[in-house]
């Protein structure tokens, strides 16, 4: 995102704001001490955001009439596939795995996707070893576990991070950045929680820290801040990781947690934002009016 304008903290935005939403242009305004801002998540309506405010500061803003169809929501659809189709799929799938492990009897759906062959043999659990996954090629369970929740809560909790987060890295550095930061961090929490002896584990928890270290040490490394993720957002989901650590989700009776893939994916995030710097570097972002 980047900030377009400061306007004095007691200035009426609800105008310009209705206005942007009704064009559908994506904004946030933010309310700080002394003053509020306008930030524009896509720079390409920077030079119509730019009339816009001209306009507004003149009074002369043009009222777009909101006219909602039938094919309103197919529109949105189409639009967020187009904007974020890597984040989209993550969830879909997830939902999608979710859905029919719950669903099916004989668990071949479930069996396949963890990270080693897991089944039950005499009313007990018994799992296959790293080595028969390589020696069978089942390489996709290395990424698979990621899509496997064991409770709606457990899915919806982990889908809301990571459509936020998500959809900031396809916006700002495109479908190809998440999936790289998605294959590489889902590989090193998978690898992490398997090295502690549990074969019995999965969910998006691990690649959501590892975009929520992304886009947290990009901002504090990079020159121009881009993703701009509130430092509440990121205390809390610390907060979240120490409370799961201490055993406080146990002790509440809501099962078993991977603290490891927690961990694994929060460092390959955090790194991997270091390491697309010091090899990259970064853009120069558009420039700003303030």
């Amino acid at each position: 995102m980047i900030k377009v304008l400061d306007v004095p903290v007691d200035q009426d935005l609800s105008e310009l704001s209705r206005e942007l939403w009704a064009r559908r242009i994506s904004h946030q305004i933010r309310h700080e001490s002394d003053h509020q801002e306008i930030w524009l998540a896509d720079p390409a309506y920077f030079p119509e955001l730019l009339q816009m405010i001209r306009d507004w500061q003149q009074g002369n803003l043009a009222q777009t009439q909101v006219v909602r169809s039938r094919s309103s929501m197919l529109t949105r659809v189409i639009y967020g596939w187009r904007q974020w189709p890597v984040t989209i799929l993550l969830l879909l799938i997830s939902v999608l795995a979710t859905a029919g492990i719950h669903l099916e009897v004989q668990g071949a759906l479930f069996s396949g996707m963890t990270f080693v062959p897991v089944g039950i043999q005499g009313n007990q659990l018994v799992s296959g070893e790293l080595s028969d996954v390589l020696a069978s090629g089942e390489f996709w369970r290395f990424l698979t576990p990621m899509f496997l929740h064991f409770g709606w809560l457990h899915l919806v909790f982990n889908s809301l991070w990571v459509w936020e987060l998500g959809r900031l890295i396809e916006q700002q550095q495109k479908s190809h950045t998440l999936i790289f930061v998605v294959v590489l961090s889902s590989l090193v929490a998978n690898f992490s929680q398997y090295l502690t002896g549990s074969v019995l584990f999965g969910g998006l928890s691990g690649v959501l820290y590892a975009l929520l270290g992304y886009c947290w040490f990009w901002d504090r490394l990079a020159k121009y801040p881009i993703f701009h993720v509130r430092k509440g957002v990121f205390i809390a989901l610390m907060i979240w990781l120490v409370f799961c650590l201490v055993g406080g989700v146990s002790m509440l009776g809501l099962g078993d947690v991977a603290n490891a893939a927690h961990i694994g994916g929060l460092v390959a995030g955090s790194l991997l934002a270091w390491l697309r710097l010091l090899i990259f570097g970064e853009k120069q972002p558009p420039s700003q009016v303030v």
